[in-house]
């Protein structure tokens, strides 16, 4: 286990995967509950300020009739979709675990829809927090996972959900193939990252020679955005390699170099760089300065949670757990999918083709503590086991 120590608390993270996407993303997210206990317990009866930040995110009342577009590009009720979608064996209840689906979108437009419809999710983890024993587990899914979205007859990658339905429909995605139930989300839209990151300060990563100046490179996204910006082209670019503190700009468009080696799995691992900075540098700020960060992020983050059990979550369970344990998992698991260019269906495009029925036993053990028996979900083409 590795031992991460800040003046607030020693939080243990336990991680079977060499990932630390899912730790520094609900490191943020869990950290910003924790501070906001923390400063409401500071202030003593600072009570106003509290309820100040809790208003801060966007709330999307829960139980509302939310739409999708289908394959035949109409507007259909999700819930009737789901409704028609049967299936014989019911899912088990379990009042001490709740599940919260964590999304991250990447939506460069301002007007962007603000139920994240029309974005696809470039992260998806999904958030467990158990009464019981204590434990915060994150599972991420993999984004290019292929799977059956509800209203669509053939599959397709799982973070296109977002674009058809938001977030409910991404939730009834991720039931459908888990076997799992869904109730909560909460999601943040990339596209302010830029603010979130000045907001600490900037954020140290190590930027390769080529990563500065090659084509696709972090000089040339920048440039590019300059004269979007009616900037002049060499404003803002970055003078020298190696690690440095990079400022919000700088950062962003560090997180999405995709041409410079590796592609989208690179990426991946600059944003995971980009996250883990992220949360270092704020739980390193002064409370002040903690409060401050929090006034800028909290307006970016949008959830169908009521806001009192937010409040729960951050004044009453977390405040209770001396010492919290974050685990991490992220699927498909090795062994457990295909990948690779394939031609059904849509266009000729790598995707993620995971054998759903395989991991559902251990996303059960996982997040449950048992297995139990769950109708089978339907056979992606292409993954193993699939008979093809």
């Amino acid at each position: 286990m590795i031992m991460q120590s800040n003046r607030h608390s020693e939080i243990g993270y336990r991680e079977s995967s060499s990932s630390a996407k899912g730790k520094a993303l609900l490191g943020l997210y869990i950290g910003m509950l924790v501070v906001i206990c923390v400063i409401s317990f500071t202030f003593g009866a600072s009570f106003a300020y509290k309820d100040y930040l809790l208003g801060l995110p966007s709330y999307v009342p829960q139980g509302t009739d939310a739409t999708m577009v289908n394959e035949d590009g109409s507007f259909v009720n999700i819930s009737e979709i789901i409704a028609s979608e049967t299936t014989q064996i019911a899912i088990p209840e379990f009042e001490h675990i709740h599940n919260i689906l964590l999304i991250g979108i990447d939506s460069r437009s301002k007007s962007y829809s603000k139920d994240g419809s029309g974005s696809r999710a470039d992260i998806i983890m999904i958030l467990t927090v158990n009464e019981k024993d204590g434990t915060i587990k994150l599972l991420s899914i993999a984004r290019d996972s292929y799977a059956y979205i509800p209203g669509f007859s053939d599959p397709q990658k799982i973070n296109g959900a977002m674009t058809y339905g938001g977030p409910e429909l991404l939730m009834a995605t991720i039931e459908n193939s888990l076997r799992i139930e869904l109730n909560d989300y909460a999601f943040v839209n990339f596209y302010h990252m830029e603010k979130v990151i000045d907001s600490v300060g900037g954020v140290y990563a190590y930027v390769s020679e080529a990563e500065r100046i090659n084509e696709g490179g972090l000089n040339s996204l920048l440039a590019g955005d300059n004269i979007e910006k009616g900037l002049e082209p060499e404003t803002n670019l970055l003078q020298t390699s190696g690690t440095q503190l990079l400022n919000g700009r700088q950062a962003v468009m560090y997180s999405r170099i995709r041409k410079v080696g590796g592609g989208d799995y690179e990426r991946s691992k600059r944003q995971v760089e980009v996250l883990e900075s992220l949360l270092k540098r704020f739980m390193n700020r002064s409370l002040s300065g903690q409060a401050s960060a929090l006034e800028k992020m909290l307006p970016h983050v949008s959830t169908n949670i009521p806001r009192d059990r937010i409040e729960w979550y951050a004044t009453t369970f977390l405040s209770q757990l001396k010492s919290p344990e974050f685990v991490y998992e992220k699927l498909p698991l090795n062994g457990y999918s295909n990948q690779g260019i394939y031609s059904d269906f849509y266009a000729r495009q790598w995707s993620i083709r995971p054998d759903w029925n395989g991991m559902i036993p251990f996303v059960q053990e996982y997040i449950f503590g048992e297995n139990f028996p769950v109708d089978p979900v339907r056979t992606i083409p292409n993954a193993p086991n699939s008979g093809e």
